[in-house]
């Protein structure tokens, strides 16, 4: 293995610039695929936050009474995604009103005229979209029931953008994934023609197929993990510019996704090497 690894490096050295060059592309494309991962985690982490923060309130009709609104709350809790239903009566709705607008508007009144309601609450690891249409299903025909905020309109379309934004990411991922295993099969081959009297040598020596392909196997993974150190040293060394683009609620680090681009870019090195060395071996060996 370690003489296999040491042809391989003098293949991937023989190359020259274009060996060079494709590592450069393989890992500006890995760093482009690693910053695709973070925007779409940000994204993902931003729409957990901002569900975190949906409520949906019941307005209750005039007369009213406390237990009609505790079982309508109660019912409403019940309701899958739902982590609270909390009834609110028409003097806690007034306290809220003043401490947001001021005490100007309600005292020129001569009476509340805030309706008690139910605020609900929903569980952010949950499908909060599904949830709130449940919810607003349930109640909107209830005899006790004035109306329903319910904001599902908007939380459609913050799903909608999400899977999107998604799907547009992986699609791209894949696409440039599949650029980077093609720039090392082209590599590959070039190795493979670069060591032709190298790899006639070592058949004379009595060096098996097997060693062969193992050598230029090696040589492919030894470039895809160049390019995966070079995206990875990018992203990390940018992390002060790119962080500010992320919101705190992402779960991945640069770290972690630097690593992953490492192994990600060792796999497209050996995946980019059998596309091509079969074909290339067997036309320059007997």
């Amino acid at each position: 293995m370690v003489r296999a690894l040491r042809e391989a490096s003098v293949a991937l050295w023989r190359t020259g610039t274009v060996g060079a060059l494709s590592a450069i592309a393989i890992g500006a494309s890995l760093l482009l695929v690693g910053l695709f991962v973070l925007m779409v985690d940000a994204a993902q982490g931003l729409g957990a936050a901002v569900k975190d923060r949906v409520e949906v309130d019941i307005y209750l009709k005039d007369g009213t009474s406390r237990s009609d609104a505790r079982k309508i709350a109660d019912d409403v809790a019940a309701i899958p995604g739902v982590a609270e239903a909390a009834y609110v009566d028409k003097a806690a709705a007034s306290k809220e009103f003043r401490e947001m607008f001021g005490n100007d508007l309600l005292d020129a009144l001569s009476t509340n005229p805030l309706p008690a309601s139910v605020r609900v609450r929903f569980d952010p690891e949950g499908d909060v979209t599904t949830a709130a249409r449940q919810v607003v299903s349930e109640v909107q025909d209830h005899r006790r029931v004035e109306s329903v905020d319910g904001g599902e309109g908007w939380l459609g379309g913050l799903d909608q953008a999400l899977d999107i934004a998604t799907g547009l990411a992986t699609f791209l991922g894949v696409v440039l994934c599949v650029a980077c295993a093609f720039a090392v099969s082209n590599t590959s081959k070039l190795m493979v023609l670069a060591q032709r009297e190298a790899i006639e040598v070592m058949r004379l020596v009595g060096a098996t197929a097997a060693f062969v392909r193992a050598t230029f196997l090696l040589g492919g993974a030894l470039q895809g993990t160049i390019g995966g150190l070079i995206a990875a040293t990018v992203l990390m060394m940018s992390d002060q510019v790119t962080g500010n683009w992320f919101v705190s609620d992402a779960s991945l680090s640069h770290g972690s996704v630097a690593i992953v681009l490492v192994g990600l870019g060792l796999a497209l090195g050996v995946i980019g090497s059998l596309a091509s060395l079969n074909r290339v071996l067997q036309a320059i060996t007997p």
